[in-house]
């Protein structure tokens, strides 16, 4: 995890595997569901976008609470 947003229940991490991430009905993010997920707008240090960070937007904002700065979680997207 590289920034957590209690309040409105979103998660911006990193993936550690690269791959395709699906937004499916049964996505989570550590064990919580996940309703979608975006590219915030955020730049590197050389100036470009920084394709790398997801915002997790999760289904139950109060489940954001239970990640940490730090965290490393699975992201799962299907069964």
């Amino acid at each position: 995890m590289e920034s957590v947003v209690a309040a409105r229940g979103i998660v911006f991490a990193r993936p550690v595997e690269k791959g395709a991430m699906l937004a499916t009905p049964r996505a989570t993010l550590g064990g919580k569901r996940v309703a979608g997920f975006e590219l915030p707008r955020k730049l590197r240090a050389d100036g470009g976008r920084d394709m790398e960070l997801v915002g997790f937007q999760l289904a139950e904002a109060a489940d954001a609470v239970g990640f940490a700065v730090g965290d490393v979680v699975e992201y799962r997207d299907d069964e």
